[in-house]
């Protein structure tokens, strides 16, 4: 069964959420979908990601639909597409890229590197000019022979093994326009995605509580405890 969230549970994730960076909404809003205890920071991406698309399914439903413009021809397109077209593969069978990490050689430097995981996100500023060195310089955990910085291409290698030591860390949606046949991939951020998602529904529903609150007297529990159904009703019935 997919976790969902109730309407207060999605307030108070919006409220603590609000004005957050966006590896910490990530987080909070895979905690919501992880078994108690667990250190969610510490998952990699693609598990970050697998809890993030079974809360959206069960919150909002599988179905996600986009926006794009066609990169060739720069007409709109409106796509759909669904948490199973999104998740990884499972892990059965695969090496843990949090236990088992992979080696590579480049450069003439052996390196020995590790999925990204929630908390390198949350240790690194994305928008500081090195944030992509820093990143990925992080998952390195070993090098032969040892060096103080690493060159650019020993990194790049590493940023291209990464996908298959960590299938789903990325979710990208392949597209083709209907119009001049142009086929491209473009990247969804599942928890940026979620969180607007979030958001939107926070703010819709304060401002239920909000006009029910003055016509009927009702406190913001009273309003909650009403169901989504009835309270349209209601809304409806103020408007007339």
């Amino acid at each position: 069964m997919r976790p969902e969230l109730t309407e207060t549970q999605l307030l108070g994730m919006w409220e603590t959420g609000d004005g957050q960076a966006s590896p910490v909404r990530a987080l909070l809003l895979a905690a919501a979908a992880a078994p108690p205890g667990e250190a969610v920071a510490d998952l990699t991406l693609a598990d970050l990601n697998a809890l993030l698309l079974d809360l959206r399914e069960g919150s909002f439903g599988s179905a996600l639909p986009c926006a794009a413009d066609c990169p060739d021809c720069d007409e709109p397109l409106e796509v759909s597409v669904t948490t199973d077209e999104l998740r990884g593969p499972g892990r059965l069978n695969m090496p843990d890229p949090r236990r088992d990490p992979a080696k590579l050689l480049a450069e003439g430097y052996e390196i020995t590197y590790r999925a990204l995981t929630g908390r390198d996100l949350l240790a690194v500023d994305p928008v500081s000019p090195g944030a992509r060195r820093a990143l990925l310089s992080r998952c390195v955990i070993g090098m032969d022979p040892v060096a103080d910085v690493l060159p650019e291409g020993v990194l790049e290698t590493v940023a291209q093994r990464l996908a298959d030591l960590d299938p789903g860390a990325d979710t990208v949606l392949p597209l083709t326009c209907p119009y001049c046949r142009h086929t491209w991939t473009a990247a969804l951020d599942v928890a940026d995605y979620l969180w607007a998602e979030v958001e939107g529904y926070a703010r819709r529903l304060l401002h239920e509580v909000h006009t029910l609150a003055r016509v009927y007297g009702w406190s913001e529990s009273d309003v909650l405890a009403v169901s989504p159904a009835r309270r349209r009703f209601y809304l409806e019935a103020t408007a007339g």
